[in-house]
């Protein structure tokens, strides 16, 4: 069971970057204020319940966690990413370092799993390793940030999410097929 869970982990993320990527090299600027608006929900959300908590707790506690200052401030973030999504893709210095940090979190991830791979003396842990490499030199690229044109930053990036997407499934469906010949073998 452990091992199906881990397969279709591989699998969501590889359809997951796949999906990312398409949609970000067809509609780029929608797609991001779709996750800045997104972002600003949760934010909403998350301030909404501490807000609400703050109240709900001892008085004595409450004071010493804060939790009420953290609700607003969360709520005056979600607010401000909600209604100025815009402004916020326009400036997009901070969007293109969400990009770079989620390329630089999947690339660690992958990492793992090479490591992993490589620990339990399976093959095909060179995909893997080709995966991390291109989420991490993605990341490199991001927060180098050498394009300074928004639109060629996004296809890159889209292209790239498409490759690794690609890459993953491959590398994940390459080792499944490995882990059972192993064990007829």
């Amino acid at each position: 069971m452990g091992k199906l869970k881990a397969m279709s982990g591989k699998l969501i993320l590889c359809a997951c970057e796949l999906a990312v990527g398409i949609v970000l090299l067809t509609e780029p600027e929608s797609f991001t204020k779709l996750v800045v608006t997104a972002a600003g929900i949760l934010f909403c959300i998350l301030g909404a319940f501490s807000a609400v908590n703050y109240f709900r707790t001892d008085p004595e506690e409450a004071a010493m966690s804060q939790q009420l200052i953290h609700g607003l401030v969360a709520l005056c973030l979600g607010v401000l990413l909600v209604y100025k999504a815009d402004w916020i893709v326009n400036s997009f210095m901070p969007v293109t370092l969400f990009y770079g940090v989620a390329a630089l979190l999947t690339g660690i991830v992958k990492l793992q799993w090479t490591v992993d791979m490589l620990r339990l003396r399976r093959g095909m842990w060179q995909t893997t390793a080709v995966a991390s490499a291109l989420s991490l030199i993605l990341a490199a690229i991001v927060f180098a940030s050498p394009f300074r044109v928004r639109d060629t930053l996004w296809t890159f990036t889209a292209i790239a999410l498409i490759v690794l997407g690609v890459v993953d499934g491959v590398s994940a469906v390459l080792s499944q097929m490995d882990r059972s010949a192993s064990k007829e073998g």
